[in-house]
């Protein structure tokens, strides 16, 4: 091979040859998605009726605007713990006239009594969130700037559900994801995944049940992007069915998998602190997620 041969080929290289982790790693800054996540744990536990949970709502909504402005307010009340709570979800849209509907989705509230603590004294304490809320909102803000950069062919809708995480029984938690469901009039999604605990430094990704039963063909599509862009975390073994803000979506006739780690030591303790997370987790959660959305499947 001569020498302008040899150029050519590394100018072809460089244009087109780069694997899909190389571009979704460019594409997904984990540093600063660990950053968001250190950001809303700094408000403090983001319980509803809180001056924490106001603060971090219009934060949440300044770091959406500034990626698009489509950007909605959902705004509802409920009640739970014999306590009528303000509630909020927040929904940003990409491209709305795009041909096909991906629904991105976390919930950025904390839960308000850590009722699993080990400690008898903290059960009373508010949870600090860092991975079981924060961690899925801070991923999705970090793949709203990539939107941002490098607008989808798709309609992507981004939203963060308020009160998943308050109530004492399950009627009254996954405040937020029902009334999204109970709103929701299209245009069709066509897939959509829900992104709960995804920071654990340990991270590991099985499919939880209620997702393969009613969503296989998105289970694969993401499990796929995952194996695509090396994001190892993500297995092919059956994990537990959840009780998580899918359900509604599901119910809804919504095709959404629950992307979550489930085994997770400090869930519901006051020991859900950031240093339990890890930003590597939050990049193979984002790269899997943005390749998924960027893959065309023909």
């Amino acid at each position: 091979m001569n020498a302008r041969v040899a150029a050519l080929w590394l100018l072809l290289w460089l244009a087109f040859g780069r694997d899909a982790n190389a571009q979704a790693g460019a594409a997904f800054d984990q540093q600063r998605a660990f950053r968001d996540l250190q950001r809303q744990c700094a408000f403090g536990p983001r319980v509803p009726g809180s001056e924490a949970h106001e603060l971090c709502s219009r934060w949440l909504a300044d770091q959406l605007s500034a990626c698009t402005r489509h950007v909605i307010r959902q705004s509802f009340t409920a009640t739970a713990r014999g306590k009528q709570l303000r509630l909020t979800n927040l929904v940003a849209v990409f491209n709305p006239q795009g041909s096909e509907h991906v629904l991105l989705c976390a919930h950025w509230d904390s839960r308000p009594v850590a009722d699993r603590d080990p400690a008898p004294a903290s059960r009373a304490r508010p949870v600090p969130g860092a991975n079981d809320g924060a961690s899925g909102v801070a991923v999705l803000l970090e793949i709203a700037r990539a939107l941002k950069r490098r607008p989808p062919r798709q309609r992507v809708t981004i939203a963060l559900f308020d009160g998943e995480d308050y109530g004492a029984a399950t009627d009254e938690m996954l405040l937020g994801s029902r009334e999204f469901a109970r709103r929701f009039s299209g245009p069709p999604v066509s897939w959509a995944a829900l992104l709960d605990m995804v920071g654990d430094r340990e991270l590991r990704l099985p499919v939880e049940q209620h997702s393969q039963r009613l969503a296989a063909q998105v289970v694969d599509r993401i499990w796929s992007a995952a194996a695509r862009v090396g994001s190892t975390a993500f297995v092919r073994e059956r994990g537990p069915g959840i009780v998580d803000d899918h359900l509604p979506l599901l119910a809804k006739g919504i095709p959404c998998v629950d992307v979550i780690d489930f085994d997770y030591p400090y869930w519901h303790t006051a020991s859900d602190t950031p240093d339990k997370c890890s930003p590597a987790s939050l990049g193979q959660v984002g790269r899997a997620v943005l390749e998924a959305i960027t893959y065309r499947v023909s």
